[in-house]
């Protein structure tokens, strides 16, 4: 499921992903107003807390959540916050209006939405008392529902046991969370996911069992569906697959939750549901819309069933069949494909025009939104923001790219969104087309380049999303060389872009990247995200960074402690940034630091556990001759065998990074056992992708998926020439055909790690893997951005805003470039390891181990 934090850290005011800045989200609810003597208000991120002069809360209990909707807020914080003084109750509240309205919206978080206010009860006793008192006051008050606390009476006070004060846990694959304690002293992670859940060892109050009660006999009587799948569930409700229990036929349900899942029109998902209701009546008999079937509320959510339509989404098929990234592509599979795409455009377009006739705007017109079937017609889904025609309204809701510029409205809005379709079936780049003319001018360019397009469809296209409809834009154009060759005038402005990039005077970041940098324990800092790894990178092309960056990582390393003691996002990757730029010291610091919080719980995986701790102690024990370093690397592959196994596969959270260390641990020890471990460990994550439930489509591009299986079993075949499932796998995945479909330029998850595996030498002789690599190296020139003139910077994970980090953006590139350049590995560990000389690696034990 896709991760929608990252709306969050969209800023109108950045072109870089950054954090919501809290002197511009908006006049606190509270403005204006102050708090008796001796109370202290501090406002977070998104939070106000104010505390009482005598806090006395405890480390955890029941809490209360005052549920709320924009449109109310403030009135319920004007009841509550008095109530709170009088008798002393700490609470915190959502500090804005904006801050509210985006939890509240479609893609926030399902089991945080609706919450606004939260009051700490000392005891049960006072809990009884506040929630009584309150009812009386807001008691009945319209909000949505909390899904993850009970509620009391008719809301809009909701209560869920869990923390007061902040302590976290580690799960199964080493990342920290929200914990609260055992009776036993334990920390145990606090479950907040949708549906009311209590601790094993807490009982209910008696007087909110009537509450539990009255929740769990909610059920719905006389429902005449039978659902056997859920499909997708947002802030606004679920989609689910169902039968028709009055006629057995297959039907597509859609639940909507009242006051949430709010859109840019503030409109709720039943509103939306409405909508649709109203717009699949009017569509009704039209051979791409399917029929509606019925509209019936069931308690406080409502559903809306319709025709089952047995199809492929549009987006999917397009990443299948088109030719770009795969060996079939040639000049008859593009005509081939050309023929069906403006075959499928052809439909879409008669689709529009048919529902324009019949009054209705479709308003959210993206390949995700049109199904194919196998008879390659096609269907529109998802009605819920169609509008009539002659209200002209603006677009509510939009997916990235195919959203309309503001000025559009009715039927312009679905005629803009068409033209992004005919571009992006033939370049699958829509997330550049907010970025203007000129780059969109780069995309059709290639789009006319590859396929033979009738002119009248260029035409269409220039027009459709030309100035006259984008309006003026800032020229974010970059020059891309054609075939990649960059040479080292664009690599040293792509370096110098990064340094322009920095803040050196914040201290969360020092160089903008992902919203990982926010989210994760010190994320600003590690490898994968923050300064460790650009500065890295910015050595390892050859390019110095400022002594006072240099400084920067060298005052934050000195308080971070990582999300784990692991590589990419944990200490062992600052270590290893601070050795290669000479300061070993401080590099030695940290990682015994790392060794010092590498408690049982943490986990494995080459990102964020012992994999990559390992392999930075194992790269400074070759290094230096360090003796002790390689104990603790051999120490912790005895580990291995007893730390849970990951859930995820892969290089970064899979066995693959375990498998990685320990054939890097061989290859400097020559202990056969280690071979051994690390061939079962890379078989057990190709079980997964082998297995009869898993689809390609898991398979990420970039080293998070595919491609950096690809380089681990690049590097274990020479020690296993005989092992042929490893040669069927590594022959598959370098065939997967991720082309033109990467998800953004990063190393982590997109095209620059496809390029690694396609450089590859193993498969230098092999001119259709060339002829990507040449494409790949093209097509970065399509997220190639220029925040300002003269520089080069590159969109990051989601496309919404760009990244210089390792992981996500320019970083990840440029040293992607550089490895192209020298043909030295890109990534440390990538190479082959050196074998120690002497007695001491032999000798080494883990008995010798000193943390």
């Amino acid at each position: 499921m896709l991760d929608t934090r990252f709306i969050d850290f969209i800023r109108a005011d950045s072109l870089f992903y950054d954090a919501p800045a809290t002197e511009s989200v908006g006049e606190d609810f509270h403005e204006g107003r102050t708090l008796p003597e001796g109370w202290t208000t501090v406002r977070g991120r998104e939070w106000t807390v104010c505390t009482p002069p005598e806090n006395r809360i405890p480390d955890q209990g029941w809490k209360i959540h005052v549920a709320a909707s924009p449109g109310n807020a403030a009135e319920l914080l004007d009841a509550v916050a008095p109530y709170c003084v009088e008798h002393g109750l700490m609470y915190k509240y959502i500090s804005d209006l904006e801050t509210l309205g985006r939890r509240g919206s479609k893609y926030g978080d399902r089991s945080a939405s609706g919450k606004f206010i939260t009051l700490y009860p000392v005891d049960e006793a006072e809990l009884k008392r506040t929630l009584e008192d309150l009812d009386a006051l807001v008691g009945g008050t319209p909000a949505p529902s909390i899904l993850s606390d009970l509620r009391w009476k008719q809301g809009p006070l909701y209560v869920r046991y869990g923390g007061f004060v902040l302590k976290t846990a580690r799960l199964k694959d080493g990342t920290l969370t929200p914990a609260i304690t055992t009776p036993d002293g334990e920390l145990v992670p606090d479950q907040r996911r949708p549906g009311f859940h209590t601790p094993d060892w807490v009982t209910l109050p008696p007087f909110l069992a009537e509450a539990l009660a009255e929740r769990r006999g909610r059920t719905l009587e006389d429902f005449p569906f039978r659902v056997y799948k859920a499909l997708h569930f947002s802030n606004g409700g679920g989609v689910y697959r169902a039968v028709d229990k009055r006629d057995g036929n297959e039907v597509l349900l859609k639940e909507a939750r009242p006051l949430a899942g709010l859109d840019a029109a503030g409109d709720d998902a039943v509103t939306r549901l409405e909508r649709e209701h109203w717009a699949l009546s009017l569509l009704a008999g039209l051979p791409s819309v399917p029929a509606l079937v019925d509209e019936r509320k069931g308690h406080e959510h409502y559903f809306l069933a319709r025709e089952y339509v047995d199809g492929t989404p549009l987006t999917e098929l397009v990443h299948h069949r088109h030719p770009h990234g795969s060996a079939g592509n040639t000049a008859r599979t593009r005509v081939e494909y050309t023929e069906w795409a403006l075959d499928i455009l052809d439909q879409v377009a008669e689709g529009i025009a048919a529902m324009h006739e019949r009054g209705v705007v479709f308003g959210d017109l993206h390949p995700g939104n049109i199904l194919v079937g196998a008879d390659d017609k096609v269907a529109f889904i998802d009605l819920e923001t169609a509008s009539p025609v002659e209200e002209m309204r603006p677009q509510a809701m939009g997916s990235l790219g195919f959203r309309a510029p503001g000025h559009l409205r009715g039927p312009d809005v679905d005629l803009f969104a068409l033209d992004v379709l005919r571009l992006t079936l033939f370049v699958p780049m829509p997330h550049v087309v907010p970025w203007g003319t000129a780059k969109i001018r780069t995309l059709l360019d290639a789009a006319v380049r590859d396929f033979p397009l009738p002119q009248e469809f260029v035409d269409q296209v220039e027009r459709g999303l030309g100035p006259d409809v984008l309006g003026a834009h800032t020229d974010y154009e970059v020059r891309w060389p054609v075939g990649g060759e960059q040479g080292d005038t664009l690599a040293a402005s792509l370096a110098a872009s990064i340094v322009e990039a920095a803040t050196p005077e914040r201290t969360d970041r020092l160089y903008p990247g992902d919203v990982m940098q926010f989210i994760a324990a010190d994320g600003g800092v590690t490898f994968a995200h923050g300064a460790a790894g650009v500065l890295w990178a910015l050595h390892r092309a050859g390019h110095d960074a400022p002594a006072e960056h240099v400084q920067w990582l060298l005052d934050q390393a000195a308080q971070v402690s990582g999300e784990g003691p692991g590589f990419f996002t944990g200490l062992a990757g600052i270590a290893f940034t601070l050795q290669e730029l000479g300061h070993h010291a401080a590099a030695d610091e940290v990682l015994d630091r790392a060794f010092a919080a590498c408690d049982p719980n943490v986990g494995s995986t080459l990102a964020t556990g012992i994999s990559g701790l390992g392999l930075t102690a194992l790269h400074l024990a070759a290094e230096r001759g360090d003796d002790r370093r390689l104990a603790q690397a051999l120490e912790l592959a005895a580990r291995l065998p007893d730390t849970s196994v990951p859930q995820r596969f892969g290089l970064l959270h899979g066995r693959c990074g375990r498998a990685l260390f320990l054939l890097r641990l061989y290859e400097h020890t020559g202990d056969e056992a280690l071979l051994a471990q690390a061939v079962a460990e890379l078989h057990a994550d190709l079980d997964i992708i082998e297995g009869p439930t898993f689809e390609d489509r898991f398979l990420t591009p970039g080293l998070e998926g595919s491609a950096g299986i690809v380089l681990t079993l690049r590097a274990l075949l020479p020690h296993t020439p005989d092992d042929t499932r490893l040669h069927a796998a590594l022959e598959r995945l370098v065939a997967l055909p991720h082309g033109g479909f990467a998800l953004s330029c990063g190393l982590l998850y997109g095209r620059a790690g496809e390029i690694l595996v396609l450089a590859d030498a193993a498969d230098a002789q092999d001119e259709a893997q060339r002829r990507v690599l040449r494409a790949h190296l093209d097509a970065l020139g399509w997220e190639a951005l220029a925040a300002e003139p003269g520089r080069v910077d590159f969109l990051g994970n989601h496309g919404y805003r760009l990244s210089t980090d390792l992981g996500t953006g320019s970083a990840g590139v440029l040293v992607t470039l550089a490895a192209l350049r020298d043909g030295a590995p890109a990534l440390p560990f990538l190479a082959p390891g050196v074998r120690a000389a002497g007695a001491a690696a032999q000798a080494a034990t883990p008995a010798e181990v000193t943390p």
